[in-house]
């Protein structure tokens, strides 16, 4: 008999509940890790794409793919848990496991008490994950961006191809060959409308971008090379040989300002009378409630035949989720633009969900509330 003990309260589980609490959790621990790869491979594919046409640094992409995990695993742990308990219990209904059970005189449902309470403990875990390192996470992964929009004069470098940067004035560049990671080049041209009416042109054999930040700015250091500057229309022309000769790209660091939706503090939230604020607050506790709700659902809409094998549950479960989280997403457009309140909004799908237990419960002959307080 495995017993847990949380202050003064003490739960002691049967056997048989301990087991069924390792069934799901050993489904868990490798469904999440699972979907989360699954997630990172899509980021993947979209992070080299965007290198590869040079919309984001190389240097910044393992930073964005890694920041992703705690980011998604609010959201992920929910929907993983869901399904752990339709996988792990219609298993057991699938090798008649759950007849055993009944045959020994073991409610199911009665036993399900570890897995509810291992539900709370997991809802725990999803209120860290969306209240404080979701934002943390969010936060840092908007500060890389803010760090690439304020060098964006490092990225979108193609070989072969002109490029206006940007500056005090108007400025082109372009490079016949340029490396993988954009920092060495060849057969580099540089064109500088100046304020003052002149113009300088640059041309160089090889060229780098030093990736030292230097006062929010970076620079192109040339090599090799010759600048030709004068005034249009006049015969001053000033031609210079160099053998190292630095440009810098960018004045300033652009910053998005305030933090934005997933990266907003939940103190920030919690104090204010904002619509859209109020709305990414009841979305983040909706998920650690959902976590609870979704468990007591899978309970009974895992049960099947030993025919209809251990997945039965999972399509039902599939669309059920589907269907919660589309309405959780109207009920996130209607709290932001002011159409109902949080509790009300929010609220109603929770109702909803509780109804549909109640209905599964009773549909298996179960009096749910009087089994929760023994």
């Amino acid at each position: 008999m495995a017993t847990s003990q949380i202050g003064s309260i003490k739960f002691r589980f049967t056997t048989l509940e301990s087991y069924l609490v390792g069934q799901v959790l050993w489904t868990w621990l490798v469904a999440t890790p699972i979907l989360i790869i699954l997630l990172l491979t899509l980021r993947i594919s979209k992070m080299m794409a965007q290198a590869a046409s040079g919309q984001v640094p190389a240097e910044y992409i393992w930073q964005l793919i890694w920041l992703k995990v705690p980011a998604y695993m609010g959201m992920v742990i929910p929907m993983t848990i869901f399904f752990s308990v339709l996988i792990a219990f219609g298993r057991l209904y699938q090798e008649s496991e759950v007849t055993a059970f009944r045959a020994g005189g073991v409610d199911i449902y009665r036993a399900a008490r570890g897995v509810r309470w291992l539900s709370v403990v997991i809802a725990t875990v999803v209120t860290v994950f969306v209240l404080y390192v979701t934002p943390w996470a969010q936060a840092e992964i908007n500060n890389i961006h803010d760090e690439i929009n304020a060098n964006e004069n490092l990225v979108g470098i193609a070989q072969g191809q002109f490029k206006p940067i940007s500056g005090g004035s108007e400025r082109v560049f372009y490079a016949e060959e340029v490396s993988t990671d954009q920092r060495d080049m060849s057969g580099v041209f540089f064109y500088e409308n100046m304020v003052d009416g002149g113009f300088r042109v640059i041309t160089s054999k090889r060229g780098e971008l030093d990736a030292t930040p230097d006062q929010g700015g970076k620079w192109l250091v040339l090599k090799d090379g010759r600048q030709y500057s004068g005034t249009p229309g006049k015969a001053d022309i000033e031609i210079v040989n160099f053998s190292e000769y630095g440009i810098k790209l960018n004045f300033a660091k652009s910053i998005s300002g305030e933090p934005q939706g997933r990266a907003i503090p939940v103190a920030t939230l919690w104090g204010s009378n904002s619509n859209k604020h109020q709305a990414e607050l009841h979305w983040r506790f909706s998920l650690p409630i959902m976590t609870i709700l979704l468990v007591f659902l899978a309970i009974p809409l895992s049960r099947t035949t030993p025919r209809g094998g251990k997945y039965a549950g999972v399509a039902p479960g599939i669309l059920i989720y589907l269907l919660f989280s589309n309405l959780f997403n109207i009920a996130y457009g209607w709290v932001e633009h002011g159409e109902a309140s949080g509790l009300l909004a929010m609220g109603s799908i929770y109702v909803a969900i509780a109804l549909l237990i109640f209905v599964l419960y009773l549909r298996d002959g179960v009096l749910l509330l009087p089994r929760l307080r023994r």
